[in-house]
């Protein structure tokens, strides 16, 4: 589901060979058919995020012995929850919900499921965020005159269980609503698309062409054993660094054990380019000298990644993406891939028109928000909600507040009195944003399918991608519609993200002549057609960068070495005394994925649930509905039934240690 959403290409998944070609490796952590039946449990287990997380909270919690051993705190909380009487909901305020993106939604979703009132705050005229679909107003292709400018594919793996649950969830498929019959295969890879390096366009599945260095490397790796690199090829190698550390991972999930983490851990601080440059050691199969990479051979792999500087984030990020992607140790596993007909954007206003129609004075729109403020008791002691001020001279008092407001967002707003903990403000300052553009042009025809090469070669790239170390970086073509006949005219001409989005901005926020002759020149010379054909048949040009969109101030979170021990430990914890919680793909281990924002709402939700004397009885029915995440909260029964044991549940849940922490460490 991505928040791109926002999705991020991993490298391992898009690379190709400079030299000898390589089967294709199609990763999946899929145990689901190739359907759209989804399992309607919203659970989060068997999964290498959960238990990344997991590990990373143990972690944090072990180095301020609080891992194990009887805390009181933490007993006297999960006890709180237990011996809470069945009652009515019994709140002074309602629960304020800052944003009305996926995070936002999912989290009324679930206030509203169990009864509890609430008030979602949003700074857009439209909820979605960063579900964002753009409609060309010309009428050409409709009603496939569109792109999605944030979230456009859905891979159904394990890692994504509350995004196809919510596909599933009956209240957004009656009553009018149809949010599952939307659904379409989103086809992720197309023999026909091209691969475009140093001016050379290749077919990606003309292997005797991949096999003769078509793109010149042998002029960018210099070295004594450049030519044992260039044999082997950067698909293989990436796929090299990265095994070790996914197969073990993925080994955890299915043994209960944790070497994947430990291994991970011990090079957290390690950003990808610091491991390839400094510990990695070649397997003896590929026959490559037994020494860390050369830099640059390292530059030349990243060059395949889609993404320049994407190596200077953390290696455990890299790792995860591609499991993200669904990294296999079997290359003929694939992920099935989904789209929402009419744009991801149906997404959010599926789940908004719902929410209304239970709710009809749920959302404040055009309301942004300037400050938030801890409301101390009167007696001076502990918290008793929070007040929200937007546009700075309209003030809300809440009783908790969950705020999906992306953290670069965050860190404008006055929070001088929110009761934000030293730890928590430096991590805000701390998180990096990446960039991240999409440019959408409109054609007269999808000459992408339809349309013929210089020398006379019928182009036929129907969906998939073509990659290229062009500005572009990453062509997207039409899966919707219905691409086989060319019926949609819509093209994401550039996907971009961290260096090259970044340079890519320059030209959004200026000269937009200058922008559309930049991609059509691009166009042209990947795809082997006439420039000047391209400029008859453009019809209109929508580019959007999110490091430019105010609501945002990014596209997903991107961390740097280190950055998940530091930050996410500290804002996955409540602030203003447990009244304040923090929630976004950010917050999540799955960043730039819509499943990051929902695991985070979950997570803000039993937050409050357990924190609030009114709230705590709602706790059993919460995971009834909502399910659990291993990460948090295991799944257990009781012996010899079919109901889950809350009791043991809690007891045994790093989540009552992790907020209770929060609060003893402000």
């Amino acid at each position: 589901m991505m928040l791109h959403a926002l999705s991020l290409v991993v490298s391992a998944l898009t690379l190709q060979s400079y030299g000898k070609p390589l089967a294709s490796h199609s990763r999946s952590l899929s145990t689901r058919t190739p359907s759209t039946s989804f399992s309607l449990s919203p659970s989060v287990s068997g999964d290498v995020f959960a238990l990344h997380g997991r590990g990373v909270i143990s972690n944090h919690l072990d180095s301020q012995g609080m891992l194990s051993g009887d805390l009181p705190a933490s007993r006297n909380l999960a006890a709180e929850v237990l011996a809470a009487n069945a009652s009515a909901v019994n709140l002074t305020d309602p629960v304020g919900i800052l944003g009305a993106g996926p995070g936002g939604l999912y989290t009324a979703l679930m206030l509203l499921d169990l009864g509890v009132p609430f008030k979602i705050i949003e700074a857009r005229d439209r909820v979605g965020g960063r579900l964002f679909t753009y409609t060309f107003p010309n009428q050409t292709g409709a009603p496939y005159n569109y792109f999605d400018v944030g979230a456009m594919r859905f891979p159904n793996t394990t890692s994504m269980t509350r995004v196809f649950h919510i596909f599933d969830y009956p209240p957004l498929n009656e009553n009018g609503l149809a949010l599952k019959s939307k659904l379409r295969p989103y086809i992720f890879r197309t023999n026909n698309s091209l691969l475009s390096y140093n001016d050379v366009s290749v077919v990606r599945d003309d292997v005797q062409a991949l096999a003769q260095d078509p793109f010149h490397s042998s002029a960018v790796i210099k070295g004594a054993n450049s030519s044992a690199y260039l044999a082997v090829g950067a698909s293989a190698i990436i796929n090299d660094v990265i095994a070790p550390f996914a197969t073990l991972i993925l080994s955890d999930v299915y043994n209960h054990t944790q070497d994947g983490w430990d291994l991970l851990k011990r090079y957290d601080q390690y950003s990808a380019r610091g491991y390839m440059a400094t510990e990695y050691r070649p397997s003896k199969s590929l026959g490559l000298p037994n020494k860390p990479l050369p830099l640059d051979v390292i530059a030349w792999c990243e060059t395949f990644g889609g993404s320049s500087g994407a190596f200077d984030r953390a290696f455990s990020e890299m790792v995860l993406d591609n499991v993200d992607f669904g990294w296999s140790p079997n290359p003929r596993q694939s992920a099935d891939f989904f789209l929402i007909d009419g744009g991801s954007f149906q997404l959010a206003d599926t789940m908004a028109k719902y929410i209304t129609s239970q709710q009809p004075d749920a959302f404040s729109l055009n309301q942004f928000v300037t400050s938030i403020s801890a409301l101390p008791n009167t007696n001076g002691t502990g918290t008793i909600g929070v007040n929200v001020t937007t546009d700075y001279n309209s003030t809300q008092r809440f009783s908790h507040v969950v705020s999906t407001i992306p953290l670069p967002v965050m860190r404008t707003l006055d929070l001088t009195d929110a009761g934000i903990s030293p730890l928590q403000l430096n991590a805000l300052r701390q998180l990096d944003y990446a960039p991240a553009v999409k440019i959408g042009m409109q054609f007269q025809s999808a000459w992408w399918t339809n349309g013929t090469t210089k020398s006379g070669r019928k182009l036929d790239i129907v969906g998939g991608q073509s990659y290229t170390d062009s500005p572009l970086r990453t062509v997207v073509y039409p899966s919707y519609g219905d691409p086989y006949s060319g019926n949609t005219t819509t093209l994401i001409a550039s996907y971009a993200w961290t260096g090259d989005a970044d340079r890519l901005t320059s030209l959004v926020a200026g000269d937009q002549d200058r922008l559309r002759a930049v991609v059509l020149r691009e166009l042209a010379k990947i795809h082997d057609v006439d420039e000047a054909f391209l400029r008859d048949q453009l019809i209109d040009t929508f580019a959007f960068s999110w490091t430019l969109d105010p609501y945002t101030g990014g596209a997903f979170a991107f961390f740097g070495p280190g950055k998940f021990e530091s930050i996410y430990t500290s804002l996955t914890g409540p602030a203003a005394n447990g009244r304040l919680h923090f929630a976004g793909e950010a917050l999540s281990t799955r960043h730039a994925w819509v499943e990051g924002a929902f695991d985070s709402a979950w997570r803000s939700v039993l937050s409050l649930l357990m924190q609030q004397k009114g709230l705590k009885h709602l706790v059993p029915q919460f995971f009834e509905n909502w399910g659990t995440n291993e990460e948090w909260v295991s799944l257990s029964m009781k012996n010899g039934t079919d109901q889950m044991d809350v009791e043991g549940m809690l007891k045994n849940s790093l989540f009552v240690k992790h907020i209770t922490a929060a609060q003893l460490f402000d």
